[in-house]
């Protein structure tokens, strides 16, 4: 590679880590506006918190990884002494390793089987990551959260992956790897290239038909939810490939080739996103499903219970209204008998009075 391609992937490298600063700022900036719209007066503290936040979270792994010693690179074939050299120096630093305490480090297999507990691990790490931006990317299905999601996480990565090595990449191989995490940020930001949904579909479709049926109403979901683990299926790739340069390069092995560590990434990724998308899809489709479903059955039995209540009410009521009405029935029958009484009595009166003169 010229010297003038080098200056250039290193120019491009270091745009895409000013954009993502860039990013990161304006995205708290978004936030901050919000909270100053809820609360007056919120806004300014709420900035600088989330802005403190986020360098801690993205500055501080980067501090301790460039404090972390450089990569062991196996020497070329043919020189004894250096790889001699070599030998010692990787089993002494492989024994100083806390993930390899107590295992023999004599033998070349004894080296080469404590080398395969470290890439295991990597390999789970950047699994369990890839499979959290998958889940988050997921669910939050916004352009900018996933950016910022994405830069921490890849980040945070490549770090872990250097602390279970022990070791970190060089200079410029980790200028690289953060030029990586910038362009992972940017097609998070504005994921339309890449469709995934073909992946995607046939796992949302055969983890939820049960749910689907037994709750009616629910099929135009699956669409909606498909597209959901689309972007989080491709933030995943993506995070999946940072994690597999980033595990070639923190390696004791020989000096990789940028073009066969991209290649052999891309591929890996592909080939770990499959069961990654399969085993986080199935449990997030099944709980989002189990959340309607259980969130329609509350809101039926809510209305049973309601219209239970409203039976209940408009029976008493009705009761009240005959009592009521009974009892109002009752007076007026007593007045009438009373006031008819009290009328003949007057009548038998005047009629007594009348006789009385005549008689005499």
């Amino acid at each position: 590679m010229s010297r003038f391609t080098s200056r250039l992937l290193l120019l491009g490298t270091c745009a895409l880590v000013v954009w993502s600063a860039v990013f990161a700022v304006a995205m708290v900036s978004q936030l901050a506006d919000a909270a100053d719209r809820v609360h007056a007066g919120a806004g300014q503290p709420m900035f600088w918190s989330l802005l403190t936040l986020l360098a801690a979270t993205v500055l501080a792994p980067s501090i301790w990884l460039l404090r972390l010693p450089p990569a062991l690179r196996h020497p070329p074939e043919g020189d004894a002494q250096a790889l001699a050299d070599y030998a010692t120096r990787l089993r002494a630093h492989l024994a100083r390793n806390p993930r390899l305490a107590g295992r023999p480090l004599d033998s070349t297999q004894d080296v080469e089987a404590a080398l395969t507990v470290l890439r295991d691990a990597a390999e789970t790490e950047t699994r369990r990551s890839a499979a959290s931006v998958l889940a988050s990317t997921a669910l939050l299905q916004n352009g900018r959260l996933d950016g910022l999601v994405v830069l921490v996480s890849q980040v945070q990565l490549v770090w872990r992956i250097a602390r279970i090595y022990g070791l970190r990449p060089s200079l410029r191989q980790l200028s690289y790897l953060y030029g990586n995490v910038g362009a992972c940020v940017l097609v998070a930001y504005g994921l339309d290239e890449v469709d995934f949904a073909e992946l995607t579909a046939p796992i949302v479709q055969s983890a939820t038909p049960a749910a689907m049926g037994s709750v009616p109403g629910l099929g135009g979901m699956g669409q909606l939810l498909t597209n959901s683990m689309a972007s989080g299926a491709a933030n995943a790739f993506l995070t999946l490939r940072v994690g597999l340069v980033a595990d070639a390069y923190c390696a004791p092995q020989h000096l990789p080739q940028r073009q066969v560590v991209r290649h052999h990434a891309t591929h890996r990724a592909a080939q770990m996103l499959g069961g990654i998308v399969k085993d986080c899809g199935t449990q997030i489709t099944q709980a989002v499903y189990g959340r309607l479903k259980q969130g329609v059955l509350h809101t039926a039995q809510a209305t049973a219970d309601s219209v239970k209540q409203a039976g209940r009410s408009v029976s008493e009521a009705t009761q009240s209204a005959y009592q009521a009405t009974a009892q109002g029935l009752n007076q007026a029958v007593h007045q009438v008998r009373g006031t008819t009484s009290a009328a003949t009595q007057r009548l038998q009166q005047t009629l007594r009075r009348q006789d009385s003169p005549d008689k005499s």
